[in-house]
């Protein structure tokens, strides 16, 4: 059973081992990728002004769309933390935000998706750059199902071993195949159940069968969409007409109806909250207002919420760590980092076996008397 494990698990790493470890380099980097963008453009993200009262909607809006070049927003996220700025929906370019300093109406930055480097990075993560229609899909899909199988049996390949130091920490002075074979072992039995969980959901996003089979599995039954859209069909935020008028007064009522909420997002006759409590962060609770008056007419609580979006927001927290905050996504990042290193280190104990093992049939050469 072993030798079959063995070899299961070899021929199915050698295909597959560099996207792989491009996929979990690529990951990694998506873990952090608020984080490295708050960190890179701060002034866009954060305020310094700290001033008393914040202006209102139906000011600081006028003042934005002066700013702008034949564009209108279309919607405003507002954060309980002063410190960071308001985020502005704008009705042209693909999902393009406005960062708005709440205080003075400044515009500090834009964010445009496809412009940016993570952008890119989620491209070769997600379709290998060839789109989401494309073989690249198909191609990382794969490789991800193949992946979860390579862990699996890496896992039960080690599940004999007694519960001794030494099978769980990496030798670094007895020589360099046993480097290579800890290095190998170790880091991948440390990492296993995070990278099982992120392919596990990464397959998700690549194959209709898989989602929908785990979606009758927890007794939902869902349409072919592809990704997130079939939780979100219908979403958009560009209306024809857009009057921010009494935007604030919706906004108002909903801060004091939720006084431990995290964000608001506030749009044409409709509101989004998501609160301190909520379990993942692409949990809210949705309300609709009048847009004549502002006044709230209509909320759905989370907890009454479609069970597609729930679960999708669970997957979406699954795969990139946030389930626990900061130290989850630090472990699924070392995770992430530690998988890509394995077909590396798989690779070269694969080629010092051939090695050693061409030594061993060459012939003897016998010298000319």
């Amino acid at each position: 059973m072993a030798k079959l494990l063995k070899t299961i698990h070899l021929w199915l790493s050698i295909p597959v081992g560099l996207i792989i470890s491009l996929i979990c380099l690529t990951g990694a980097a998506l873990v952090f990728q608020d984080e490295i963008l708050e960190l890179r453009y701060p002034t866009r993200y954060f305020n310094k002004e700290q001033q008393a009262a914040t202006l209102p909607l139906d000011q600081l809006i006028p003042i934005v769309e002066q700013q702008l070049e034949e564009n209108r927003v279309t919607g405003v996220q507002v954060f309980a933390d002063s410190r960071k700025n308001y985020v502005m929906n704008l009705e042209s370019g693909f999902r393009t935000s406005a960062f708005v300093n709440p205080y003075s109406g400044e515009i500090t930055g834009y964010y445009k998706p496809r412009e940016s480097a993570f952008f890119t990075i989620m491209s070769l993560h997600r379709w290998l750059m060839g789109g989401s229609d494309s073989w690249g899909k198909m191609i990382i899909g794969i490789s991800t199902m193949v992946f979860a199988f390579i862990l699996l049996s890496g896992l039960l390949l080690r599940l004999p071993l007694k519960l001794q130091r030494r099978n769980f920490s990496i030798q670094f002075r007895k020589g360099r195949f046993k480097l290579f074979w800890d290095l190998h072992n170790v880091l991948g039995l440390y990492s296993f159940i995070f990278l099982l969980l992120a392919s596990l959901t990464g397959m998700m996003w690549s194959f209709n069968w898989y989602r929908n089979t785990v979606f009758k599995a927890l007794g939902v039954e869902v349409n072919n969409r592809s990704g997130h859209r079939a939780a979100r069909a219908g979403s958009k935020l560009a209306e024809p007409e857009i009057s921010s008028m009494h935007w604030q007064t919706a906004l108002n009522e909903l801060k004091q109806a939720n006084p431990d909420f995290r964000s608001i997002r506030v749009q044409e006759g409709k509101a989004s909250v998501r609160l301190e409590s909520h379990p993942t962060s692409r949990a809210s609770d949705q309300y609709q207002f009048n847009n004549d008056d502002g006044q709230l007419t209509k909320v759905v609580r989370y907890s009454e919420s479609a069970k597609t979006a729930k679960i999708w927001g669970w997957i979406y927290d699954l795969h990139l760590g946030k389930y626990f905050g900061i130290w989850s996504k630090i472990l699924v990042f070392v995770s992430c980092l530690f998988g890509a290193s394995l077909p590396i280190t798989g690779y070269v104990l694969y080629i010092k076996r051939l090695v050693k093992r061409k030594g061993r049939r060459r012939p003897l050469v016998l010298a000319a008397e």
